[in-house]
């Protein structure tokens, strides 16, 4: 009894890790407020996030992101005299809940990793 149990957690945390090991890299796709198509494509290297978010108006750059974790946090920057205060994502396997602080209004979103 214990040797099954003890191979089952085991199955478990394999799986676990297998699934947060693939962490922010790679390409996600979802809907902003109900309202925005994005796809976002990312890089992660040693806790550092990159990307390129596709919109209908165009790419945005993703620089210097932080993960910690499954929480990912962008800094405050600038896009065609944009001013987004943050974007902040919590990776919970292959979705990403998604708050965007942009020009003093919170807009949220599900992204999902596309395989």
């Amino acid at each position: 009894m214990k040797k099954y149990f003890l191979i089952s957690l085991l199955a478990v945390l394999v799986a676990t890790a297998v699934c947060y090991a693939e962490g922010a890299g790679g390409k996600w796709s979802g809907t902003i407020a109900l309202l925005y198509d994005v796809t976002v494509n990312m890089k992660e290297d040693k806790g550092i996030v990159n990307g390129t978010v596709n919109t209908e108006i165009g790419d945005i750059p993703l620089k210097n992101g932080v993960i910690k974790g499954n929480d990912i946090l962008f800094k405050p920057f600038t896009y065609n005299g944009f001013a987004v205060q943050y974007v902040k994502g919590k990776i919970d396997g292959d979705k990403m809940n998604v708050v965007i602080g942009f020009q003093g209004t919170s807009f949220s979103g599900t992204l999902k990793r596309v395989k």
